[in-house]
């Protein structure tokens, strides 16, 4: 992964929580480890799923000019996705910044190994975003269909609807 994401950032610093001050806690899953997972842009921020071994969050990293820019950890807020809307909940680290979380899962223990809790997340990011669509592209006209276009002789009100697909008249 790319240091320079912030989904890896968010890695690096959790990685280290897990090695410092949640290490040998008994609500830790041994069987988990750290990973930012489906991390993508969403209106100027990046959304995506961490799983650690002691619990697994829907977050956002707010970007420039974010939608989830932050006011204080601990504050509650509602984002918009495809899906709808959810609560997530200012949180502070310093050497990642402000990021809003939404609890997912916590304690881990009904994970058996990385690859289900994986499997989770993904699910989760899929639900999240249901519904979104691609921006739609207009469909172009086959080469033939449009050299047969080229042929025929145009009118100037013509001359620009020439190229587009052919629609029914009324």
């Amino acid at each position: 992964m790319d240091e320079a994401t912030p989904a890896a950032r968010l890695e690096q610093v959790f990685r280290a929580i897990a090695a410092t001050r949640m290490h040998g806690m008994p609500l830790s899953n041994p069987a988990l480890q750290v990973e930012a997972v489906g991390f993508r842009p969403w209106q100027g921020d990046s959304v995506g799923v961490l799983i650690t071994p002691w619990c697994m969050n829907l977050v956002c990293l707010p970007g420039p000019g974010s939608i989830g820019e932050t006011t204080g950890s601990g504050t509650a807020r509602a984002l918009t996705f495809p899906s709808g809307d959810y609560a997530f909940f200012t949180a502070q680290e310093d050497s990642l910044g402000s990021y809003l979380t939404s609890p997912l899962f916590s304690p881990m223990f009904e994970f058996a190994e990385m690859s289900q809790a994986r499997a989770v997340a993904e699910a989760v990011l899929n639900e999240v975003f249901a519904g979104e669509h691609p921006p739609a592209t207009p469909p172009s006209p086959s080469s033939q269909e449009l050299a047969a276009r080229l042929e025929q002789p145009v009118s100037r009100r013509g001359f620009l609807g020439a190229l587009l697909p052919n629609r029914e008249r009324d």
